[in-house]
């Protein structure tokens, strides 16, 4: 997901190049279930100008290259991934959605005069993706007064990626347009699967069996969790941000150095990582505020494991549920929980999300209440491939990430919304290497003040448990740093 759009930019298209691809297979298949999470999220939006879940990115084309070459990096990149040049039909009353590979078919690339990528990203983003016709990719070359490509920028539908796909997409062209890409035709390794192979793994014996594993663990899991971290609704509340954005939402970011130090004690005596520590405390400070023991939230998980899937250019990450215990003595006792709590959700990350939605359904009938299951949160860090090696190991002293010395400050951002969450909160790494913590939400269940004073609780709350008990130590249960 890219974040809040900005439209309106003018971008004056010189001419256009075709990227023709033929010769390849073509193919339908269901959706894989990666795709649906996605395909799903695009068809309950209401408002497309609030939130663009699709992927941006501009990189820079190396001096000396020719627009032939850089319309060629295209033409390899879409000629090797099938989920580029994919569209997606919506099925009748008795079918389910689907997808279509075409072997064959053409990619039109806008040409621009100009230096301005993010100019020509706002054209590309000009209107919606009609992805039961056309490809989930949209580029354009930007080119100096001579002609030569300065920048390429991409458009592209997070059916057709998720986070991680485009970061390997990213690699690709930079990979092309040195010079070291693979030949325009070569094809991928037989051990990474495309989409429609893998749509046809999960419909095997094998896929049905991660599914029913899956199953059991969320109707476990919804029978104890508690039903809401709302139960409380305010139906006035004054808005804190830009009147023209969403009404009833409201969208803070914080940042803290003394927060991230704090969190990295806590998560080397937890044995568990950062990113589980600023979970922890959303949760156990959600939690508290309705009076609950418990907190039940979704994660998304990138569902990497393998270097097969590390390899695949497809959305594949899904929703996990948590509920962990948020009543122990200390902090430390929360973070162990959601630590436990999310290495047994990861290792049912793999199912149907058509089949979630109706057991949610279904556990609620049973417990004569409707559950609430609202409360998103986002790793983002956890959903890109690992970064490439650096050209230079840092000097002594330089951390591998920025430094921690940032301010405490909050700012009010752009609020959004999203279709079924009354809050997401979205955890990244600036430019500068320290960390934001994002939350956006429905005033009505989490008023304006109220969003900030969590945000503000959330360093209170590490910073003060930073060294707290040292009981004895768990085994070291993290998982592998591409998917932590």
């Amino acid at each position: 997901m890219t974040g809040p759009r900005e439209t309106g930019v003018e971008v004056v298209e010189v001419s256009f190049e075709v990227v023709e691809v033929s010769g390849e297979r073509t193919v339908r298949a269901p959706l894989t279930w990666g795709q649906q999470f996605i395909y799903r999220a695009l068809q309950r939006r209401a408002d497309r100008a609030h939130y663009d879940y699709n992927q941006r990115v501009s990189l820079p084309v190396p001096e000396g290259r020719t627009l032939r070459e850089v319309i060629g990096a295209i033409r390899a990149l879409v000629t090797a991934h099938e989920s580029l040049r994919t569209v997606y039909r919506d099925g009748t009353a008795d079918s389910t959605p689907y997808q279509e590979v075409r072997g064959e078919g053409r990619l039109t690339v806008r040409v621009v005069r100009g230096d301005d990528p993010a100019a020509a990203l706002d054209a590309l983003a000009g209107t919606d993706f009609d992805l039961s016709r056309e490809w989930g990719i949209r580029a354009a070359v930007l080119t100096g007064p001579d002609g030569e490509p300065r920048h390429l920028a991409l458009y592209v539908s997070h059916v057709a990626v998720d986070g991680w796909a485009m970061g390997l997409v990213v690699r690709e062209l930079k990979a092309h347009l040195a010079g070291g890409g693979k030949p325009v035709g070569t094809k991928r390794a037989e051990s990474v699967p495309q989409p429609a192979d893998l749509a046809g793994i999960e419909r095997s014996d094998a896929g049905r069996t991660m599914d029913r594993r899956a199953d059991a663990y969320q109707r476990s899991l919804l029978r104890r969790a508690p039903r809401t971290l709302f139960p409380t609704r305010h139906p006035t509340c004054p808005e804190p941000a830009d009147p023209a954005g969403p009404p009833e939402w409201a969208h803070g970011e914080f940042r803290s150095g003394r927060l991230e130090e704090a969190a990295r004690e806590v998560a080397a005596r937890c044995r568990a990582g950062e990113e589980t520590v600023y979970l922890a405390a959303v949760g156990a400070l959600l939690a508290r505020r309705a009076g609950l023991s418990h907190c039940a939230l979704t994660t998304i998980f990138a569902n990497r494991i393998g270097a097969a899937r590390q390899a695949m250019v497809t959305p594949l990450a899904s929703d996990v549920l948590l509920c962990f215990d948020v009543s122990g003595p200390s902090f430390d006792d929360c973070v162990r929980a959601a630590h436990l709590a999310k290495l047994r959700g990861y290792a049912r990350a793999q199912y149907d999300p058509v089949r979630l939605g109706r057991l949610v359904a279904e556990v609620g009938r049973e417990r004569g209440e409707q559950l609430d299951l609202s409360v998103l949160h986002n790793d983002l860090g956890a959903l890109t491939p690992p970064e490439e090696a650096p050209e230079k190991a840092p000097e002594e002293g330089e951390g591998a990430r920025g430094p921690s010395g940032a301010e405490t400050s909050f700012r009010w951002a752009e609020p959004f919304r999203l279709p079924s969450v009354k809050l997401y909160c979205a955890v990244r790494t600036a430019e500068r290497g320290e960390r934001v913590i994002a939350v956006a939400a429905d005033t009505r269940y989490l008023p304006a003040p109220d969003l900030r004073e969590l945000l503000y609780g959330v360093e209170e709350l590490v910073v003060t448990e930073r060294r707290g008990p040292h009981g004895p130590r768990d085994t070291d249960e993290r998982l592998p740093a591409h998917v932590s």
